[in-house]
């Protein structure tokens, strides 16, 4: 799991001065590429799309943004913690506070990561994980609990 979880692809504390899922976007893609995971421009137009057939806010506080990226060798994982919470359309029609991202290779030759991804969603789904998630005070606390529950 070490290859997934990655300490530098956890983000705490991070602003969205508009407090709008575009912009949440915008900023996750910039995190994201910023770490050479993927280009920006590319990440975002993906996200979006992605957005665009269905919201990825899952309720409780949680979205789960994903892309599907052409050429990426490996999944890249993140955990983003919002300063404040996000309007995302979620399902339970309440604010983000804490996005977990998946980007993916588009290839399907390369989908050996959809046991993870599988796993990370009926994680996601869990109200105690969640709350442990949600309560962990900062990046490296996040860190460790994603590496722990992972597993």
């Amino acid at each position: 799991m070490n290859t997934i979880v990655k300490r530098e692809m956890i983000f705490d504390n991070i602003k969205v001065e508009s407090k709008e899922k575009t912009e949440a976007i915008r900023i996750i893609s910039h995190l994201c590429a910023r770490k050479n995971m993927a280009y920006e421009l590319k990440l975002i137009d993906a996200f979006r799309r992605r957005e665009n057939l269905d919201s990825t806010g899952f309720g409780g506080g949680i979205a789960m943004p994903h892309a599907r990226i052409r050429g990426l060798s490996d999944p890249v994982f993140a955990v983003v913690r919002f300063a404040w919470p996000v309007e995302w359309e979620a399902l339970d029609g309440k604010p983000v506070d804490l996005a977990v991202v998946a980007i993916t290779p588009e290839e399907p030759e390369k989908n050996s990561h959809l046991p993870t991804l599988a796993l990370l969603a009926r994680k996601l789904m869990n109200e105690d994980f969640v709350y442990n998630l949600k309560h962990c005070t900062d990046g490296n606390q996040l860190y460790y609990y994603m590496l722990q529950e992972m597993k």
